[in-house]
């Protein structure tokens, strides 16, 4: 098992293609019917895998709409057993009450529903159905008061650049936790990433200052790793401990077969479960290897933002073919000023060996306080005063037993048949 600093946190796992919408924007091509899906067996087998990998990491449920699998409500309820923190993200459209009170009751955590446009029109042109927009508010509503929590996934384009204040208004209205706004990377159907740079620039410059004056709600972007730059130009605290692009550093997909990519948005077949392990992949592939390095070109490659932002990798790979290409989306002219690293800073109540409090610091930040507060919480459990690596190492494997280790052999010999 890899260590900490080498950990997946975040697991985005495409359950199925099929999809009741046709929306032209659909990284992985949903359609109306398809069989091509791992089976609940191979599903929690799966899970058996990233548990071992990190019991503590956040699994997105995708699609495709995961709805439309007839096991999801077991696939839920395994995850959020192994101890995941588990959510979803779906169109909304075929989410009623029934639905999403099963799925409370399964331990979901929280539910992602993309939403557009504040417009109902646009909505539904864009997503190929009439009435989309309203179930999809609606789903948001049940959702909240099943106490799942909730948030408003919206993608950018050319076409609703000028709705970010009126979409953000709308998550406030329904209560939302967060709004994400996610920028196309040319996959699936979406041959094109339908934003300008100039429009690109834009929307974050837009999005920046509502990240220092909105407080009802929190605002996140995907894909847009420039952000970082963006924040540290303007002197703001949020960039602090914060890296870019994480795929395949502490991200990965897996997709409806089982094969496994860096990112969702990112088609390189790095391994498939059905063929081999997914701790293998995770730990041993060489492409991984590359994007751990952080050994970008171009202009990524002399930019003195390279450490905090990266550039998306994903769009670099379709645009050039090339893993640590530059990201063309970017605007910025490489600078000779220093390099601009993550401010790395460790709070915590007890003293930490200088190792052990270097290898914390190489986690994502936004997993680095509930680590330590784990580890803070095993070491008086014990009477420790000091946080020590033999701790962390101890960490590492904390939860697993050899009939975990056991029930992963058999069911790979089984599915591999």
């Amino acid at each position: 098992m890899g260590d900490l600093e080498n950990r997946p946190y975040i697991v985005s796992w495409n359950l199925t293609r099929r999809c009741n919408l046709l929306c032209p924007h659909c990284y992985i091509d949903a359609v109306p019917d398809s069989a091509e899906e791992l089976t609940t067996e191979e599903a929690m087998l799966v899970i058996d895998e990233l548990t071992y990998l990190n019991h503590n990491l956040m699994l997105i449920l995708t699609g495709g709409e995961p709805m439309l699998r007839r096991d999801i409500f077991e696939i839920v309820s395994y995850a959020s057993e192994s101890g995941f923190i588990t959510v979803m993200g779906s169109n909304g459209t075929v989410l009623d009450r029934n639905g999403i009170t099963a799925l409370r009751e399964a331990g979901l955590k929280g539910i992602g529903i993309s939403i557009d446009s504040s417009r109902k029109e646009y909505h539904d042109a864009f997503r190929g159905l009439e009435g989309a927009w309203d179930a999809s508010v609606e789903a948001l509503r049940h959702a909240s008061e099943k106490g799942i929590e909730t948030q408003i996934d919206t993608t950018l384009t050319d076409r609703n650049i000028d709705e970010i204040d009126s979409i953000v208004q709308l998550g406030v209205s329904l209560g939302v936790k967060a709004v994400n706004f996610f920028f196309l990377v040319c996959t699936g159907r979406a041959m094109e990433t339908e934003i300008s740079t100039e429009n690109y620039e834009k929307a974050l410059r837009k999005i920046l200052k509502l990240y220092d004056s909105e407080r009802r709600l929190m605002i996140r972007v995907r894909c847009a790793p420039h952000i970082y730059r963006m924040l540290y130009e303007s002197d703001s605290g949020l960039y602090k401990g914060s890296r870019g692009c994480l795929a395949g550093r502490h991200y990965m997909r897996i997709d409806p077969v089982g094969n496994v990519t860096p990112c969702p948005y990112m088609d390189l077949r790095l391994g498939s479960v059905k063929e081999s392990s997914l701790i293998d992949i995770w730990e041993k592939s060489s492409e991984l290897g590359l994007l751990r390095l952080s050994k970008y070109g171009g202009r990524c490659g002399i930019c003195e933002y390279r450490e905090i932002c990266g550039g998306c990798r994903a769009r670099a790979y379709v645009e050039t073919g090339d893993l640590l290409g530059e990201d063309s989306l970017c605007s910025h002219v490489p600078g000779e000023d220093a390099v601009v690293r993550p401010e790395e800073s460790l709070k915590s109540s007890l003293k930490w060996e200088h190792s052990a409090a270097e290898r914390i610091k190489r986690i994502p930040a936004f997993m680095r306080g509930k680590i330590i507060e784990m580890l803070e919480s095993k070491a008086l459990e014990r009477g420790m005063k000091v946080i020590t690596s033999e701790l962390i190492d101890e960490f590492k494997g904390y939860g697993h037993h050899e009939k975990l280790i056991e029930k992963h052999k058999n069911l790979s010999r089984r599915s591999r048949k």
